[in-house]
């Protein structure tokens, strides 16, 4: 996987992190083997794997915090993308909904999990589909409810899950951040030769 980062100062963007004092630099990861760019703010802890990105931080945004917060606890902006067959099951709201209890708060129908503002939206060629969703406290690992932003982007070839999310209390003090990197992210359209 061929992956460029950047530190880029732009128009509306730089404006967008100015007014926050919390974040201080943004990151730009460039991905050119899954056609994507995303936007991170640079005091998180970046994690890679096969077709994910993981950028994990402390919710002020404090590099030597974020360098050692557990995901569970921590501001978590993630990009899972992967390439997807012409002949492809075609994924819709459905299959959509199925996916969030688990992809999102790790549990598999917990009907203490709210998914809500589910939206599906043309975009060109993709189709989007957008919701937030509430993961339940769990008291006995003293982990209190988080709650999520979350953006799939299928379009021919590819496959984006985007998730942003925080604990609940934490909402106020990472939303700038949260809003700049789903409005970040950008698919490339696969060129055929």
């Amino acid at each position: 996987m061929s992956v460029r980062y950047a530190t880029p100062v732009s128009g509306i963007l730089a404006m967008m992190l100015a007014s926050t004092p919390l974040v201080a630099k943004p990151l730009t990861i460039d991905n050119a083997d899954l056609k994507y760019s995303v936007v991170v703010p640079s005091e998180c802890r970046i994690q890679e794997g096969p077709g994910t990105l993981e950028a994990i931080c402390a919710p002020d945004f404090d590099e030597a915090k974020s360098a050692e917060m557990a995901p569970a606890l921590a501001l978590l902006l993630e990009v899972d993308a992967e390439r997807v067959p012409a002949d492809a099951k075609v994924y819709g709201e459905k299959e959509f909904r199925q996916e969030l209890p688990e992809a999102v708060c790790g549990e598999a129908d917990d009907i203490k999990i709210k998914v809500a503002n589910v939206k599906v939206a043309k975009d060109g060629v993709a189709t989007v589909y957008l919701a937030t969703v509430t993961c339940p406290e769990i008291k006995f690992l003293a982990l209190g409810e988080r709650s999520a932003e979350v953006r799939y982007v299928m379009q021919p070839g590819f496959r984006y899950r985007l998730m942003a999310r925080a604990l609940s209390s934490d909402n106020a003090a990472v939303k700038a951040a949260v809003d700049s990197f789903l409005q970040c992210f950008k698919p490339s359209v696969e060129k055929k030769s």
